[in-house]
């Protein structure tokens, strides 16, 4: 059975409308969560994020990349966790997202408690 977070705060940046809310709701149960459709649009609240825990990023989004998502919040926000979701998986990839430093990396489809067990992990080793 997966361990469920408490208390966190939680963005989640996916373009594909049905994971999106599948997280959200799922998330949302315990947790204070944002959703967002495209880099972009996370970057225009950017001033929100200033307690978030917890990022999830897809790698596919729509004008930027999870990947340059990622390296622009890093620099605002070091102390949150980065988790990237992706439908695509290669030897680059898994290796580009390691040495820039995302605390996770899960290969879409995936099962949501896979998920809720990284967070936690994540979670429990700052805490």
């Amino acid at each position: 059975m997966a361990r469920q977070i408490k208390s966190q705060n939680i963005s989640i940046i996916e373009d594909d409308f049905a994971v999106c809310e599948t997280l959200n709701i799922y998330f949302s149960a315990r947790n204070n969560v944002q959703t967002f459709a495209s880099a972009e649009e996370a970057l225009a609240a950017e001033a929100d994020f200033q307690d978030i825990d917890v990022f999830i990023i897809d790698y596919k989004l729509p004008g930027k990349n999870g990947i340059e998502l990622f390296q622009h919040l890093r620099v605002h926000f070091p102390e949150a966790k980065y988790i990237l979701i992706t439908g695509e998986m290669n030897y680059d990839l898994a290796e580009s997202t390691r040495q820039i430093g995302f605390d996770a990396l899960i290969l879409k489809p995936f099962d949501i408690t896979i998920l809720d067990d990284n967070i936690s992990g994540l979670i429990a080793t700052t805490a």
